[in-house]
């Protein structure tokens, strides 16, 4: 599974913005994953900082910080996106 963590750019999918000249952007701020099976499972959840850019990893009652390369997995369940400001510079 991939998906970008930064400069998504909406235009192909969203039918309003198809002929927008300049590229609307969302930046990933958070990932709800799910393992196991539809008739059960455990929940976990990667969110980032917006303050501090930092990302975390939640599980149960643990939290710790989490490295870019461990967000994108095949547990992944729910994305949530964040609209870029107009002329904003991506995050790092």
């Amino acid at each position: 599974m991939e998906f970008p963590l930064v400069s998504l750019d909406m235009r192909p999918y969203v039918r309003k913005l198809n002929n927008e000249p300049n590229p609307v952007y969302y930046d990933l701020i958070g990932v709800s994953n799910h393992f196991g099976s539809l008739n059960g499972g455990h929940y976990t959840a990667s969110c980032k900082n917006i303050a501090t850019g930092e990302w975390n990893y939640f599980n149960d009652s643990q939290v710790g910080s989490c490295s870019k390369s461990k967000i994108v997995s095949p547990a992944a369940y729910i994305l949530f996106y964040r609209k870029r400001e107009e002329g904003a510079s991506p995050p790092e």
